[in-house]
Formats: C-alpha cells, sequence, structure tokens
C-alpha cells in the first residue's frame, strides 16, 4: 500500500513539474510584482528572451535556413526551371489572347486614354532632339569626317566619267538651236560694244558666217582632251575643296533644320498609330507567339535565374532578411508564440508531461521498496 501511494505521488509530482515548467516557457505573460519587486521566474522564459530569441531566428535563417548556396542550388535545379517556364508559359499565353488593343491597355494599366496620340508626340519630339542633337553635334566638322574611305574613293573614281559627260552636254548644247542663238546674242553684244570696230568686222564677216566660225572652233576647243584634262582638275580641287568645308554651311544652305520638323511629322503619319494602336494585341503576336513561347520565354528565365544567382548575395543583403525575422517576431503577441509553438509540438510537450509522470512513478516506486525493506 505504502509502495502504490509514493509511486503515485511521484508520477503525480513528476508529471506536475514537468507540465509547469512547459508553461512557464510562456507564461505569466508580463512580469508580476508585489509592491516594487518583481516576483522570480516572471514573466515566462519566451516572454522574457522575445527580443533575444528574434535576434537569433533572423540570424539562423539567414546563416542555417535561407543560405545563399540553398538558393542558388534551388535555382539551378532543373526541376524548378522547368516548373518555372512552365508557369511563365501558361501565364504569357493567357495574356497573349487577349483581344485588347494596345489603347485599351495603355487605358487600363496606365490610365492613358488616347494612346496613339501621346505616342506619336512622344516619338516626333524624340526623333527631333536626336536629329537636332546630331545636327549640332556635326555642324562643325567637316564633309569628310562623315565620308567613309570606300565613298570617297567610288565618288572620285566618278569624277572622269562626269567630266566627259560634262564634255558631251557642252559640245551637244553649242551645236544646239538654242545654243547657236545664245552665242549669236554673245557675239551681237560683244562687237555692239566695240563701236566703229565691231561694225566693219561685223560687215566684212558677215554676222552668220562669223556665228558659225566661232561655232565650229568653240566645238573643237570643247572636244579637245586638254580641255577636259582641265575640267577634270577642276572638279577633283572643287571636291576636295567641298570636302573640307564645315557641314553647317550645307544644313543652312539645304534649310536641313526647317526641313528636319516636316520629314518626322509625315515619317510619324505614316506608322498610322491610330489604325495600328486599335488592333488587337494577339494580332500583332500570333505569327510569333511559338517562338516567344518557346524559345524566348525559357531564354528570358534562364537568364534570370542565372542573374539572380549570381547576385544573390547582394539582394539577400538588400531583403536584410535576419531583420525582417526579427521584426516579425517582435510583432509577435506572446499567446502567438505559444499557440505556433504548442501547434507543432502539442504532442511532444504533452509526452515530457507523460515521461516525467513516469519517472516520478519510478523513483517513488524504489522509494517506496527502499522503506519497505528498511521498517
Amino acid at each position: 500500500m505504502i509502495i502504490l501511494m509514493m509511486v503515485a505521488i511521484g508520477a503525480a509530482i513528476g508529471g506536475f513539474t514537468n507540465s509547469l515548467a512547459i508553461k512557464m516557457l510562456f507564461r505569466p505573460y508580463q512580469a508580476l510584482y508585489i509592491g516594487r519587486y518583481r516576483l522570480p521566474f516572471t514573466p515566462g522564459l519566451i516572454p522574457k528572451r522575445r527580443e533575444e530569441l528574434a535576434v537569433q531566428l533572423g540570424q539562423m535563417v539567414v546563416n542555417h535556413l535561407i543560405t545563399k548556396e540553398g538558393l542558388q542550388q534551388k535555382l539551378a535545379q532543373s526541376h524548378f526551371k522547368n516548373e518555372l517556364v512552365k508557369w511563365a508559359q501558361s501565364e504569357v499565353s493567357k495574356q497573349l489572347e487577349t483581344d485588347k488593343s494596345i489603347n485599351d491597355l495603355a487605358s487600363d494599366l496606365l490610365k492613358q486614354d488616347n494612346f496613339n496620340e501621346k505616342f506619336d508626340e512622344k516619338l516626333k519630339t524624340f526623333i527631333q532632339d536626336r536629329v537636332r542633337g546630331k545636327f549640332d553635334r556635326l555642324k562643325e566638322k567637316p564633309i569628310k569626317s562623315l565620308i567613309t574611305e570606300p565613298v570617297n574613293r567610288r565618288i572620285e573614281s566618278y569624277i572622269p566619267d562626269t567630266t566627259k559627260f560634262i564634255q558631251n552636254r557642252m559640245v551637244d548644247f553649242v551645236i544646239s538651236a538654242e545654243g547657236k542663238r545664245q552665242l549669236k546674242q554673245l557675239i551681237d553684244e560683244f562687237l555692239a560694244g566695240r563701236g566703229m570696230l565691231g561694225n566693219m568686222l561685223n560687215m566684212f564677216l558677215g554676222n552668220e558666217s562669223l556665228i558659225d566660225k566661232v561655232q565650229a572652233e568653240l566645238i573643237k576647243i570643247l572636244k579637245k582632251d586638254t580641255v577636259a584634262h582641265m575640267m577634270e582638275r577642276i572638279l577633283v580641287k572643287e571636291w576636295h575643296t567641298l570636302k573640307e568645308r564645315p557641314l553647317a554651311e550645307f544644313i543652312d544652305l539645304f534649310k536641313l533644320r526647317e526641313v528636319q520638323g516636316k520629314a518626322v511629322e509625315w515619317t510619324v503619319e505614316q506608322l498610322d498609330t491610330k489604325t495600328l494602336f486599335s488592333k488587337p494585341v494577339s494580332e500583332f503576336i500570333h505569327p510569333y507567339r511559338p517562338k516567344i513561347e518557346r524559345e524566348l520565354i525559357p531564354e528570358i528565365v534562364d537568364r534570370s535565374l542565372g542573374w539572380v544567382g549570381t547576385h544573390m548575395e547582394k539582394i539577400m543583403e538588400k531583403l536584410q532578411l535576419s531583420e525582417l525575422v526579427r521584426q516579425q517576431v517582435g510583432t509577435f503577441s506572446v499567446q502567438r508564440l505559444e499557440e505556433m509553438v504548442l501547434s507543432i509540438s502539442r504532442r511532444e510537450l504533452k509526452m515530457i508531461t507523460y515521461l516525467g509522470a513516469l519517472l516520478g512513478g519510478i523513483i517513488g516506486f524504489i522509494q517506496g521498496l527502499m522503506v519497505y525493506f528498511m521498517t
């Protein structure tokens, strides 16, 4: 009877003390005072050490759970990549099937109505700024800086042919009726300016005869190779001189700055963005959809994962995971922490209580035997 009583008492004490120790991990939630003296063991261990626990949990997560190496290994797994590619393909496919136009998407996502008109204005401004900037950078440079050596050689190779063309056109003009008329007018003006001498020459030679002779001699002169060589040298010299002139002269000469605005407007109008942006996006994407889904998306996913893996350390530093965990744990109420721990280990904590009762019972049994034999 004594042995059974001591076993019961030991089991009760062992179970009670273990249960009390477990509860003292969390309770009391707040420190208890008698007057100005705080009672020992209040608050419970976890409420008392909550800040330290939050810091340790944050460090444990970063150093042992969510590590740079672990995340890099996860990102490098082919299974993870394949799952991510499938998910991206599914999401992109949904977006590509939309019947909405670019104007509709701009209205929904960017809150921009009449997007095509604003796009046209932005595009005009962008092109004009780029062209204006290009003009400003090049206007002081000589023309030769814009001409490549192959282009320069090709232009110079055309000079002899150009000389021959000009020479032939001049001969054709002198032979023509218009050329003869112009030549007659020049001779008449020349003789009229010479007074009596001019009248005498005109009287002795005859006007028509003089024109025919001058015309024939002029044709002979124009057909000479020396004239062709002279013209070719002049063209070569003028070309070299032209290359040294600043581009600003030609910009002003051809009024390129004024033409620029009209050219930009005409170019943008040819795009017809009003019609273009009113068509469904799926209509634009349809020819390229297989390539996007089979090639582009896997390539983007692979490159993105590679970039994230390479910069994982910096990303984790920017995220400050340990500080994030500390802040989150610090905001938990003690009741919530208790519920979280108990929800995970309630069965194990009960087993600890039962183990305490078992050990207490065994100790009580041993004490009962000792008392029995001693008495």
